[in-house]
């Protein structure tokens, strides 16, 4: 009997040793460079999936920061290692959207991972695992 009791114990906390591992969150700090001017925000979006990319409904994680001219750093926690896509907009006039002219050619600063020009989860995606470090320069 205190065999298996011992058995089962065993079994029990092997088991959510590996629960937890699975479910440990892992670090990443993205650096934003080439920032304009201190004026209005930056909206920072980490994506998953190509399905939403670079809407805000489809965030997996996200900020809104006072912009910094320069370069700013960020830290963010993500479920798992993976394939995402990041993505920056200077909002200089914090209307938390992307302005563009008549033409649809953005008038503010942006940026992608991977050094993507356009709003593009393939091209946007790349490989984080835990503690790396992203840069991104504004467009």
């Amino acid at each position: 009997m205190k065999k298996t009791f011992f058995l089962a114990f065993c079994l029990t906390l092997t088991a959510l040793c590996f629960a937890s591992a699975e479910t440990r969150n892992i670090e990443v700090n993205v650096i934003v460079s080439n920032i304009s001017e201190s004026k209005g925000q930056l909206l920072i979006g980490i994506y998953d999936k190509e399905e939403g990319a670079f809407e805000t409904s489809s965030q997996i994680a996200g900020k809104i920061v006072p912009a910094q001219a320069g370069e700013m750093r960020f830290k963010f926690q993500l479920p798992a290692a993976g394939q995402y896509a990041i993505g920056v907009i200077h909002d200089k006039n914090s209307n938390n959207r992307l302005d563009t002219n008549f033409l649809g050619i953005p008038t503010e600063g942006y940026g992608f991972s991977n050094s993507a020009s356009r709003p593009n989860f393939d091209k946007a995606k790349i490989n984080i695992t835990d503690n790396q470090t992203i840069n991104i320069a504004m467009q």
